[in-house]
């Protein structure tokens, strides 16, 4: 049909004004925004030997690249290995910049990148500032984030399930013979740093962990003709932790705090020991690498020991006032090995032979994606236990670590 008859077509035809109106407007629609009508076009990378993935560029972090391909799932490889990439709406951050909220909005370009020739070209829309168009050399770059979740960061995240991360570790040891034994030892760690991004500086954490160790072993009565060569008995191991603490961040290095804790501890005797705290931390140390965070807080401390005995001091429950001194370092070797060691000191005021202490390090290697083998031990030191109870419990655990993200 003629252009000129179809419009005629089109008028009389159809008479409801109503559809007329709507079908104007979806083809206005159309014309005006062509780059909704179809799917974001998808990301490219072609590494130096040529070959090339499509998909979607999850981040560049410290010259590593993490592409996702349908085909091949998750891809990391250094920035070295990349000729060419582009992907749409991401953040480039620089090294050795130094960000916070309000300068990251003015600063950091956001739009779609193309790195070719060993430089990254920025395209912002016209509507962004001239700062933010801009080409950067591939060796300046140090974090590509999608632009979602860059004004996530930037604008908070009221979600209190956001941001945390963590591990789950297990333990068992049977043994059935003659004599039997058993043991389970199980540790559960969860942190929420906000934001998450390490470019911007810190302003809260939350942690928590819970730790335990259950264990019975038994011996029965053997005798061989009238000598008695092992006599019954019933061995139990019931050692309980758990903590919690929220740290505000005053400055990127100064922090406040407040804390709480429980422990159970058979093998000393203690019953339950609770204590709640209020105090100042120091992150002296804060890298890829290595971490070291000091800590001091006032507390109220209360230890309740074991059905009702009597503690060095006389009397089944003791109220305390202290002091809790802490470090913890944290260190990443290569080849994502880690290590981490707290020591806890707790000296006491109104009875100062109720002091106590903890000691922990541990190590982490891979295994396989999310699982770890874990090496840990634990030195728990309790100045007044009750008579007959030694001062201190060492724990060993050997263990699988799964990494919840």
């Amino acid at each position: 049909m003629p252009n000129g008859d179809f419009s005629h077509h089109f008028s009389t035809k159809n008479r409801n004004p109503l559809a007329t109106s709507i079908a104007k407007l979806l083809l206005f629609g159309l014309l005006l925004c062509p780059g909704q009508a179809r799917a974001a076009d998808p990301d490219t990378i072609t590494f130096t030997n040529g070959e090339q993935l499509i998909g979607k560029l999850v981040k560049v972090l410290a010259g590593t690249v993490t592409f996702h391909s349908d085909t091949l799932g998750d891809v990391t490889v250094p920035m070295a290995k990349v000729k060419a990439l582009h992907a749409a709406q991401f953040a480039v951050i620089e090294k050795n910049q130094h960000l916070t909220r309000k300068t990251a909005i003015a600063t950091v370009p956001v739009g779609s990148i193309a790195i070719e020739n060993s430089a990254l070209h920025v395209s912002a829309p016209a509507s962004a500032p001239k700062a933010q168009q801009k080409s950067i050399p591939v060796s300046d770059v140090n974090y590509l984030i999608d632009a979602a979740s860059f004004n996530r960061e930037l604008h908070g995240e009221p979600n209190f399930f956001y941001g945390w991360t963590g591990t789950v570790t297990l333990g068992a040891s049977l043994v059935e013979s003659t004599n039997s034994s058993q043991t389970y030892t199980g540790s559960v760690t969860a942190v929420r740093s906000i934001p998450t991004a390490p470019w911007l500086p810190p302003a809260s954490k939350t942690s928590l962990n819970l730790s335990g160790t259950y264990g019975l072993a038994k011996d029965p009565e053997i005798i061989s003709g009238a000598t008695v060569i092992q006599y019954p008995s019933i061995t139990k191991t019931d050692i309980l932790h758990g903590d919690a603490e929220y740290d505000k961040y005053l400055s990127p290095k100064i922090f406040g705090l407040v804390n709480a804790s429980a422990d159970h501890n058979f093998g000393n005797g203690l019953q339950l020991q609770q204590s709640y705290g209020a105090g100042f931390g120091w992150s002296v140390l804060n890298s890829s690498k290595n971490s070291l965070d000091l800590r001091t807080d006032l507390q109220y401390e209360q230890q309740q020991f074991y059905n009702g005995l009597t503690s060095g001091l006389g009397t089944p429950t003791v109220n305390l006032v202290g002091l809790t001194m802490n470090e913890n370092w944290k260190h990443n070797f290569a080849h994502n090995m880690k290590f981490n060691e707290y020591i806890t000191l707790t000296p006491t005021f109104n009875v100062l032979q109720a002091y106590s202490a903890v000691a922990n390090a541990n190590f982490v290697f891979p295994v396989y994606k999310r699982l770890n083998f874990t090496l840990s031990s634990t030195d728990n030191y309790l100045g007044d236990p009750p008579e007959g109870y030694l001062r201190n419990s060492f724990q060993f655990t050997a263990g699988v670590t799964y990494v919840v993200k």
